[in-house]
């Protein structure tokens, strides 16, 4: 037998999702693919069990970023996260990965946290009608 013929060519979407650790778990990715959010090679599937093959393009959009994954190969079981890089390359075009840093909104909250001065009790006494 060719050892060829015995190797996988294709796996399901959920599964390499899975393996190559976008998701923590198969049936996480499973409800991601079914939530219209995933395109293979430009087309939006909702089928956890469609099959993907080595050159397939897949956009994922999580939380309103969009990583864009090419497949390189297809792992066999799912393996630490330094193996994982190798079943997939990034595309993700640079500009857009900066827009999202610079969408984030500049919250400051209060400069000084722990139990209020004296000033601070004073007024908030009178706040309360405490007096």
């Amino acid at each position: 037998m060719n050892s060829n013929i015995l190797e996988k060519k294709a796996i399901r979407l959920d599964i390499y999702l899975y393996y190559i650790r976008i998701f923590k778990s198969r049936s996480l990715a499973t409800k991601f693919v079914s939530s219209n959010r995933l395109r293979i090679s430009g087309q939006v599937t909702q089928k956890s069990h469609k099959l993907i093959c080595i050159g397939d393009v897949l956009t994922i959009t999580i939380n309103d970023n969009i990583k864009i994954l090419k497949v390189m190969d297809i792992p066999r079981r799912r393996g630490p996260y330094s193996e994982s890089l190798n079943f997939y390359e990034d595309i993700t075009p640079i500009e857009n990965s900066q827009k999202t840093k610079e969408n984030k909104p500049n919250i400051n909250f209060v400069e000084r946290v722990g139990r209020p001065t004296k000033r601070e009790r004073r007024q908030i006494d009178r706040l309360m009608g405490r007096e």
